[in-house]
């Protein structure tokens, strides 16, 4: 028996327990410092995405009174790929990148035309908690983080709400409201009940509906800091970072914004498929006479 047991914690050490990791080299900027093992370009390159999304961010936040401009840097460990990240981090499965304070980690994926998506996802998980100071519900963490790390990212800047159809989960934008009607996608399944996601308590299992999740977090984050009369609504709700009753309080009954969620969402969904130039060029989207108003 004591060598079974043995023989069981030598296994879950291996397959769980992080390996030793060396950097290379490291290299700092004005808010980040990055430990890594990929080559000296894409390192600076990563670094400086970082420091646009930091940029970004601090922007769109600064006003808020628990946000800490004076801060240690912020620290990621850089892989030079993904077989060495998932190697030395064994314990997260599928994962292309994640947040574990104090240190973002993630590894720089050449073979993609965006790069720095998972390692932007992740710095803005630590730019909540380590900058912004925010106590976010689930829904509105990981709305975030996607809302940032899928905009359009330039030499000069990162332009919040442009979408990048090279990030996720917007390359699987055909999974959500698949018709036009509400009614008829909350039964077929490719809407969640707003309800539900603003709970997190009620809808389908997050397993099975992995990607579902993170398009109704990404897209409604989206809708709320996109939208008038919202935008100011929502910056309140991530400083309050409270439950359903602040979300009524703050932006309004559920039911309402769902009706008018699921038509932006539509709307979204037709000006990405089609590529319409006009909201590629300016970033807003045509008007619908069928989305819901205000009375």
């Amino acid at each position: 028996m004591i060598f079974y047991l043995a023989a069981l914690i030598g296994v879950a050490v291996w397959k769980f327990v992080p390996r030793p990791w060396h950097p290379a080299f490291q290299l700092e900027a004005a808010h980040h410092i990055v430990y890594s093992t990929a080559a000296r370009e894409q390192t600076d390159h990563a670094l400086h995405a970082l420091e646009l999304l930091y940029h970004a961010y601090t922007n769109r936040f600064g006003g808020l009174p628990q946000l800490q401009r004076a801060h240690a840097k912020l620290q990621m460990k850089l892989f030079k790929d993904r077989a060495e990240f998932h190697r030395i981090n064994p314990d997260i499965g599928w994962g292309e990148a994640f947040y574990r304070r104090p240190f973002c980690r993630a590894y720089f994926s050449v073979g993609e035309n965006n790069p720095y998506h998972w390692m932007l996802h992740e710095s803005v998980h630590q730019l909540n908690e380590e900058v912004a100071h925010f106590k976010l519900e689930k829904w509105l963490d990981e709305g975030l983080a996607t809302y940032f790390a899928a905009s359009r990212l330039s030499v000069t800047n990162l332009t919040v709400g442009r979408v990048d159809l090279d990030a996720y989960p917007v390359w699987w934008l055909d999974e959500i409201a698949t018709n036009a009607d509400l009614g008829e996608n909350l039964r077929n399944g490719s809407v969640i009940p707003l309800r539900s996601i603003l709970t997190n308590h009620g809808g389908p299992g997050l397993n099975s509906h992995f990607n579902l999740y993170y398009l109704h977090w990404w897209t409604l984050t989206h809708f709320l800091f996109e939208s008038e009369p919202y935008r100011e609504r929502a910056v309140a709700l991530a400083e309050s970072g409270r439950g359903l009753a602040a979300f009524e309080k703050i932006i309004g009954p559920v039911e309402q914004v769902q009706a008018e969620w699921h038509a932006y969402v539509r709307r979204l969904k037709a000006a990405l498929s089609g590529k319409d130039v006009s909201y590629f060029k300016t970033g807003k989207l045509p008007e619908d006479s069928a989305t819901p108003r205000k009375p």
